[in-house]
């Protein structure tokens, strides 16, 4: 049987569409360690679906050496085919369960850190209780995630968004505020951006490219950045400051509960981190489903200000 005809036979009657993601995304991965990984499954599972996929095919996909992997003059042509067939078969499934657009059926999505610890919880709870029928998984990540690649329906992305071929709707525009606890020694001395340079400044543990940007109406200015206590979360930063670290951009989210309560106080009030969109981003106009279109309505609704 020819690649051919085996790859006819399989698009007609066997196709696997986890093999066949599986296989494209050991080819965009580089890796089958890569690509369990960001599939989510045990490189042994994932070894499987792509040997079970060569044999249902009768030919070798991948050519595999001890450092590097390539794909082979078939695999090469079912690679160029793939992501037209697993698109197709997206649109399929976000279509299911869905009748005269009535929402029900299950939604996969992706929210970052931040948001999913501070608000993601009542306010899925708040849509389970208006479509009953709907069923929600959440994941919280910080890293963009490829929709298509890993299943997912959409997820909230802060801008700007560099990927033109997906859709996008802006939620509410936020930025970050300076802020410290009310003990910090010295706070009644702070009065411009450069006199931060006297104080512990406490600040994320990811790589930080140039300063700190703040403005005050259409004044710029950035500092200097280079804080000695990193930590990997917003929440990390805010306990910090809580406990006297210093002091750090927060965004207002975060910060707001805070002051409320009298733990933290806001320093250079007049300054604030440039604003930034906050998107619900899906993959394309069709992919748009009634019950993602009553979650976005709905996350709009409860995120909606500044």
């Amino acid at each position: 049987m020819s690649f051919l005809q085996g790859a006819s036979n399989i698009m007609d009657n066997e196709l696997d569409l986890s093999a066949l993601r599986g296989f494209r995304t050991v080819l965009r991965e580089g890796s089958f360690s890569a690509a369990a990984l960001a599939l989510r499954i045990p490189k042994s599972t994932l070894s499987k679906r792509v040997a079970d996929l060569e044999s249902h095919l009768g030919v070798r996909l991948i050519e595999r050496s001890t450092r590097t992997l390539r794909p082979t003059q078939e695999g090469e042509v079912l690679a160029a085919r793939a992501d037209r067939l697993l698109g197709e078969a997206e649109d399929i499934r976000r279509a299911l369960g869905e009748s005269g657009g009535t929402p029900r059926g299950h939604l996969r999505l992706a929210v970052p850190q931040v948001i999913g610890n501070l608000l993601i919880g009542p306010i899925a709870a708040g849509f389970r209780v208006l479509h009953p029928e709907v069923t929600l998984e959440i994941h919280f990540l910080d890293r963009t995630p490829d929709l298509l690649e890993e299943g997912f329906d959409g997820c909230i992305r802060f801008g700007p968004l560099e990927d033109s071929t997906q859709v996008a709707r802006r939620l509410l525009h936020g930025q970050a505020m300076l802020v410290a606890s009310p003990q910090l020694p010295g706070l009644d001395s702070l009065r411009q951006p450069q006199d931060l340079s006297r104080f512990p400044l406490v600040g994320l543990a990811t790589v930080w490219s140039g300063g700190l940007p703040l403005q005050k109406g259409d004044e710029e200015i950035t500092l200097p950045y280079d804080p000695p206590l990193r930590l990997g979360s917003h929440l990390a930063v805010r306990d910090a400051l809580v406990a006297g670290a210093g002091i750090a951009a927060l965004p207002g989210m975060i910060a707001r509960p805070e002051i409320a309560e009298g733990r933290l106080v806001r320093v250079l009030p007049n300054w604030s981190t440039p604003r930034k969109a906050i998107y619900f981003v899906y993959p394309s106009a069709q992919s748009v489903t009634a019950r993602l279109r009553a979650f976005i309505d709905h996350l709009a609704q409860e995120m909606g200000g500044d």
